[in-house]
């Protein structure tokens, strides 16, 4: 089994497309930190103690002719400055941590990158034909199976930790190594904000998007081999992964009760800590049970594909 993820592991490493991506993503890491630089002076002064007033005071003054709608935003906001004040956070100073946070904004398009590889790593046997030679091997097609799949989600989660590992030494290198402790202010219901320690929440932020990236690839994977077709696969997983918001949210007005078991509803995780989930009265541990659910699904589904299927 290891040498079977070990060959699957060299096929995707000897692409030139694999190694320009992860180089185009260390880049756009750089280009954002230079674009944050400016930044990691913040603390030095207590200026943005009066820019944040003197903003409160201009929410204030929106507040007295804002449209009904627009109120709960404002008043968010006004909430989250006082905060701020009150517990001496600049929520403008950068740190390596909070460059971990910002970088993590970006972790969608590893998303989209790592599932064109999920779907092209079988679609491509079926259309260069290679399939056939590899299956005559004495080895069952579940193996084989199983060390593609394996080999995908390793190399999901070497590319999340290569651009968390480049993103924390360049944030250290221009921004300094401190801030782990420095509060994370969040708020559940856009009312009442709490605040986590920056590190919990940077390595929450990544852990959860991992979880995402996995179910999108597995779903991405299964389709390949369903269909037989890396376009297929891959347009229909990033329709999941861009689009999907939108339908559950409209699912959650028209049909509450079903929403809460579509997996559009769950893959947005980060909702529990930083916002409100599409679906009330949805948990976190619920939601990862329904995504575990879809996966095992997914991946039972291209087993029986597989490994039934004639591929003559």
């Amino acid at each position: 089994m290891i040498r079977l993820i070990r060959a699957e592991q060299i096929k995707i490493y000897s692409r030139p497309m694999v190694w320009a991506m992860a180089i185009i993503f260390v880049i756009i890491v750089i280009m954002t930190a230079l674009f944050n630089i400016d930044k990691r002076n913040d603390s030095q002064t207590d200026d943005w103690k009066t820019v944040i007033n003197e903003e409160n005071q201009l929410l204030k003054e929106q507040m007295k002719e804002a449209p009904e709608d627009v109120l709960p935003y404002l008043n968010s906001q006004i909430q989250r400055n006082e905060y701020a004040l009150e517990n001496g956070v600049s929520p403008d100073r950068m740190t390596s941590w909070k460059f971990l946070s910002l970088v993590s904004n970006f972790l969608p398009f590893v998303t989209l990158f790592t599932l064109i590889v999920a779907s092209d790593i079988v679609a491509s046997e079926f259309k260069w034909d290679t399939m056939k030679l590899l299956l005559i091997r004495p080895v069952r097609r579940y193996k084989i199976l199983l060390a593609k799949y394996c080999s995908v989600l390793m190399f999901s989660a070497l590319l999340i930790c290569m651009i968390f590992l480049s993103s924390w030494i360049i944030g250290s290198l221009l921004f300094g190594v401190d801030g782990a402790s420095e509060p994370f202010i969040f708020s559940k219901d856009k009312q009442n904000y709490e605040h986590i320690p920056m590190v919990m929440h940077v390595f929450l932020s990544y852990g959860l998007k991992m979880i995402t990236l996995c179910v999108i690839v597995t779903m991405a994977f299964v389709i390949s081999i369903l269909f037989r077709s890396n376009s297929l696969a891959i347009a229909f997983s990033v329709f999941i992964l861009f689009g999907g918001n939108m339908i559950s949210a409209f699912l959650s007005r028209i049909q509450p009760e079903f929403a809460k078991y579509f997996l559009f509803s769950h893959l947005n995780l980060e909702a529990y800590f930083t916002g409100t989930p599409i679906v009330e009265g949805v948990t976190l541990p619920f939601s990862l049970i329904i995504l575990s659910g879809y996966m095992l699904c997914f991946y039972a589904a291209g087993w029986v594909v597989f490994t039934r299927r004639e591929m003559g």
